[in-house]
């Protein structure tokens, strides 16, 4: 069988386990909403019925619930999803752990179905991706394989959820893989197409609304309206994007525990929805209620900013669940007001209010996610209408290059760049991101002081063959570097070394290195200047060294080589062992440990702990700012902070020494 052909068996297998996953996923939403509110119904009116105490509590007690969940057996699970999947693609060579499968289904179901204001688009792609990564584990496929399943998985979940195969197909080639090859293409477009089977086979040919309106567009007039909201569209996505992670740095900053967390975001919630129950919930039942035309204009424009607030809170405080639905339901209200104004005021020439609330729903969509084909793509195999396609490509265009504007990251990406992960400019610059110029630091350049005569400067030329020499002050700052092409005009005629010259008629001004600066910012300087030698100074601008293009490359490949083996390694440990423990032969182990706290605040070149211990250190995730961990190699002077977990090679026992210390002991 070719590698091919196994591909898309596995596509068809992925894409059935995904539509059934989904399935299963909306079923236990509407079991525990009927256990919670005892109705599976959450339209406002339904819950507006409720007692006041219970719309108030009940958010908080899904709350109790899901923080303990997550925070004790799966972290991965807390959070919209897709981020979550983008990392793992990205810095895990597309591990993800089978537990998340589990704990994601549960966490999300019970957030939303105790009214946290979430949708179950962003679960189901984690669980979908979770399941295609777990599959291709266990059949041990190669990285490129199981990023090509993973993405199968992704496709498989919006497939299902909107029975749109087409959308599903693409967000996942947009957001997740970022690659629209032939090769990542087909199986990914079978796994949609299966996933979509299934929700057909189960539930017929229909979509998640209720009665879509029939869209119309009354006159080639109204495209200056659909800039409009266009535009509006655009920074209300932004706004909704950025909420999310201010309101997550503000909780990080109290001293509740994480674990509890979730319970306090439910309380806010229940708080807003004691008079606008409407926010809770995916949504859906009030999205129809803009298409019937019963919300008024102050309604909807007051639920744009309740459900930025409540889906902000929900997920800030640490609560799961995805941000697809959310952005749909706050386009909807946006659109809908809109429309209504527009209407009203030119009813000649401007269609209903539910047609803009249609392309409202892609456009703040789009904006969010900065992908703007899935999001045309989804709405228009909602409609299956033709004629929405040229205000919809129009309106989600403006709204994203809004976004773009205000911000490069999208709602998804941003998570990725608190991490230090920079997805939208590939892993080269993630990897070189991590790597200092203290790692690549030479010391055999060739100085000169500035005071000194220019025979000698002539001298220093014909002996080193150097095409750069730096120029010192007496207290050994830099001061400036000579090419010796531009001496070259002077050594090549007798007559012009009779002539008086003096050092800093030659100086060019070169700005130095800071030695702390990562390697991506020094590679832009290279590709700058027309030097082939940069020089490094300290925070004294004394010069220190000199950095060069080759090390930089041969560094890189070193770290792409480690990285690609303890990253693969340090996924697959807690994916398959309980005990962080992965044998690779004889008595040797390559372990994943939280540092010992004997270990805090010294150097890797301090502990000697290759010497004294047997031990290599391959990998360090290290906190960073509000809580949040980055991927580090680290290098002889990195020093290990409190919340340090490390990836380690040795024995069992030499680990255990190193754990307790029991060497020194």
């Amino acid at each position: 069988m070719t590698p091919a052909t196994q591909m898309l068996i596995l596509a068809v297998l992925v894409g059935v386990l995904g539509g059934f996953g989904a399935l299963f996923f909306k079923k236990l939403i509407l079991v525990l909403q009927g256990a919670f509110w005892n109705t599976p119904n959450m339209a406002s009116e339904t819950l507006l019925a409720v007692s006041w105490y219970r719309r108030l509590l009940i958010p908080m007690v899904g709350g109790l619930i899901v923080g303990p969940l997550i925070y004790f057996l799966a972290r991965e699970a807390r959070g919209p999803g897709v981020p979550e999947v983008m990392i793992a693609v990205i810095v895990k060579n597309s591990i993800i752990r089978p537990i998340v499968v589990l704990v994601k289904i549960l966490a999300s179901a019970i957030c939303i179905g105790s009214g946290g204001s979430v949708g179950r688009e962003g679960p189901i792609v984690q669980i979908g991706a979770a399941i295609a990564s777990t599959t291709g584990q266990i059949l041990r496929l190669s990285p490129v394989q199981l990023k090509t399943l993973v993405g199968c998985g992704v496709a498989a979940g919006i497939s299902a959820t909107f029975n749109a195969p087409i959308a599903g197909a693409l967000f996942s080639l947009e957001l997740i893989v970022s690659d629209f090859g032939l090769t990542p293409f087909t199986p990914i477009l079978v796994a949609s197409v299966s996933a979509a089977a299934i929700t057909r086979h189960f539930h017929g040919n229909v979509i998640e609304f209720v009665d879509l309106p029939q869209f119309t567009m009354i006159s080639h007039k109204e495209f200056a309206f659909y800039l409009i909201l266009g535009v509006a569209a655009g920074f209300v996505g932004f706004l909704f994007s950025r909420s999310i992670y201010r309101l997550e740095d503000i909780f990080n900053k109290t001293k509740i525990p994480q674990w509890i967390r979730p319970a306090v975001g439910g309380l806010i919630v229940g708080i807003i929805a004691l008079k606008f129950p409407h926010i809770m919930g995916v949504g859906y039942d009030t999205i129809d209620e803009v298409f019937s035309g019963t919300l008024v204009l102050n309604t909807m424009l007051f639920l744009v900013i309740l459900k930025i607030l409540a889906t902000s809170v929900t997920l800030g405080s640490g609560g799961s669940g995805g941000v697809f639905a959310p952005s749909l339901f706050i386009g909807a209200m946006l659109g809908g007001a809109f429309g209504t104004i527009f209407h009203k005021y030119f009813p000649s020439i401007t269609a209903s209010p539910a047609a803009y609330a249609l392309v409202g729903m892609a456009a703040v969509n789009g904006a969010c996610t900065m992908a703007p084909l899935s999001a045309i793509i989804v709405l228009f195999e909602l409609t299956n209408e033709y004629g929405i396609i040229l205000p919809l490509m129009f309106t989600v265009v403006i709204a994203t290059f809004i976004t773009r504007k205000l911000s490069a990251e999208s709602i998804y990406t941003e998570q990725l760049r608190r991490k230090g992960i920079m997805s939208h400019h590939g892993e080269d610059l993630n990897i070189v991101r991590m790597i200092s110029v203290k790692n690549v630091l030479r010391n055999d350049e060739v100085t000169i002081s500035e005071n000194a005569k220019f025979d000698e400067l002539v001298r220093l030329a014909l002996d080193t063959h150097r095409n750069n020499i730096f120029v010192i002050d007496n207290n050994g700052k830099y001061n400036g570097a000579i090419q010796l092409l531009d001496l070259k005009y002077v050594l090549s005629n007798p007559k012009e070394l009779s002539h008086i010259h003096h050092i800093v008629d030659f100086i060019n001004e070169l700005p130095p290195v800071s030695i702390e600066e990562s390697l991506d910012t020094v590679i832009d300087r290279f590709a700058g200047t027309g030097f082939d030698r940069l020089p490094v100074v300290d925070s004294q601008q004394i010069l220190v060294g000199s950095v060069i293009m080759s090390d930089i490359i041969r560094r890189y490949n070193q770290e792409v080589a480690n990285r690609n083996i303890t990253i693969e390694l340090g996924a697959r440990i807690p994916a398959h062992d309980k005990s962080n423990m992965l044998h690779i032969g004889g008595n040797s182990v390559i372990a994943e440990i939280e540092v010992p706290g004997w270990m805090v605040g010294k150097a890797l070149e301090e502990l000697r702990l290759r010497t004294l211990y047997n031990i290599s250190v391959f990998l360090v995730k290290g906190k960073q700012g509000q809580g949040e961990s980055k991927f580090i190699t680290p290098n002889a002077t990195y020093v290990f902070r409190d919340g340090d977990t490390i990836l380690i090679g040795g024995t069992e026992k030499d680990i255990e020494t190193l754990r307790y210390n029991t060497l020194l002991a």
